[in-house]
Parts: structure tokens; C-alpha cells; sequence
């Protein structure tokens, strides 16, 4: 059976004697051990404030299961934020900053799609599913302009479709973040964006988890969750 270890660090303080007036008053206010006391303000300000957040950060960011790192975090935000109070709706609409890093990073991933991957299919489902979200644009769209804009993303989205059904070797994921962030506005409150993503992170391999990835995925977190409920 594992057994959770602590681990100890000898630190130095310039502020020593301060530091530890505070801790001895919260700890005796609080009726808790000073170590608890310093773990928790350790900890709130590493980790965000909202629940749901931090939880991301402490058991797929840092935690230390097989299932942990960049990929698993994204793929958790994503999946997360695709279950909606209504039907078809997404949780949040204030994810761009998130995809924005999954499309950055992604170019680091070295996957070479088989169209055999466990979510493959789900995933081009939902591609479908965006394609037709947008020949429906472009058909209802009042204006011409607009009307040419929708046009030209259903194409690239119907090849990008064919590309996956056909010849997914082909395929570079970084053009499905693509399609999210410029049509953000149109596909940020919709559950389908969000399954599709969260096929993406679980699909590509070989995500960088640097202390810099980490850092930087942690600080987007707790940004976005303060908007969160």
C-alpha cells in the first residue's frame, strides 16, 4: 500500500520573526499546527482560488498519477468546460487564453495520426458537427460578406474533414485549434467545441511538461477561474 510522505526543506526568512508572530496567532486563532497554517498560505498562493480550478492544477497539473501533466490537464479543462447547464452549452465562455496555449504548445507534439486512436471517431464526429454549424451559418447569414466568410471556413472544414476520414496521416492538428480561435465568437458557448478539444489533448502525444509549460497552463488557470462561479 502507498503511504503519503512528507517531505521537509530548511528555509531561510528575512522577515523570520514576523512571519512567525503571524503563524503563532492564525494557528492559535484557527486551533491548527503552525506547519498547517504555513502549507495552507503555501498553497493559496500557488494554487487558485476556485474549487473546481484547483483541482485541475492539484491532481492533473502536479499531481503524480499516470494520468498527469499538460495533455491530461487540457484534456480535463476541456472536457470539463463542455458540460453546460443546458443542453449543447458549454460551462465557460472565457477559455480562449487556454486554447490559444494548447495551440502554441501543440507544435512540440510529435503525433502522427493512424485514425485508428481510441477517440478518433468521437473526434471527427464533432468535426462533422462544427462543419455543419457553419454551412448553416453561411446559409442563413443576412449579409454577403458574411455569408463568403462562413462559405470559405465550411470548405476548409469539409476538407479538413475528408483529409481526417480519409487520410489522417495527413493531418496537422494544430489547424482544429486554428478553427476554434478565429471562429472563437461563434463556437465558445457550444459543448461540440469543447468534446472536439478535449479529443485533440487526449489524441496528441508528447506534450512538453516543462516547469515552464506548467507555470504558464497554472497562471492561465487561475486567471480564468476567477470568472468562474
Amino acid at each position: 500500500m502507498a503511504r503519503n510522505q512528507s517531505s521537509k526543506k530548511l528555509i531561510s526568512l528575512v522577515k523570520s520573526v514576523l512571519i512567525d508572530k503571524l503563524v503563532k496567532d492564525e494557528a492559535e486563532i484557527e486551533n491548527h499546527s503552525e506547519s498547517a497554517i504555513i502549507e495552507k498560505h503555501i498553497l493559496d498562493s500557488f494554487l487558485p482560488k476556485n474549487g473546481q480550478a484547483r483541482y485541475f492544477a492539484e491532481f492533473y497539473l502536479y499531481g503524480d498519477t499516470e494520468n498527469h501533466g499538460i495533455g491530461a490537464t487540457l484534456d480535463a479543462i476541456f472536457s470539463y468546460n463542455s458540460e453546460g447547464s443546458e443542453s449543447q452549452t458549454s460551462k465557460y465562455t472565457n477559455l480562449l487564453p487556454i486554447v490559444q496555449f494548447a495551440r502554441t504548445q501543440q507544435i512540440y507534439c510529435n503525433t502522427i495520426p493512424t485514425g485508428k486512436e481510441p477517440d478518433f471517431r468521437h473526434f471527427c464526429s464533432q468535426l462533422r458537427s462544427i462543419y455543419n454549424k457553419f454551412k448553416c451559418l453561411s446559409e442563413n447569414a443576412k449579409d454577403s460578406e458574411r455569408k463568403f466568410y462562413y462559405q470559405n471556413e465550411a470548405n476548409f472544414m469539409r476538407d479538413l474533414l475528408k483529409e481526417a476520414t480519409e487520410e489522417p496521416q495527413f493531418m496537422r492538428y494544430s489547424n482544429f485549434y486554428q478553427i476554434v480561435i478565429d471562429n472563437w465568437v461563434d463556437l465558445q458557448n457550444w459543448s461540440i467545441t469543447f468534446r472536439m478539444l478535449s479529443d485533440l489533448a487526449k489524441m496528441e502525444k508528447g506534450w512538453k511538461d516543462t516547469p515552464e509549460t506548467r507555470t504558464t497552463l497554472l497562471q492561465l488557470l487561475k486567471d480564468v477561474s476567477t470568472e468562474w462561479e
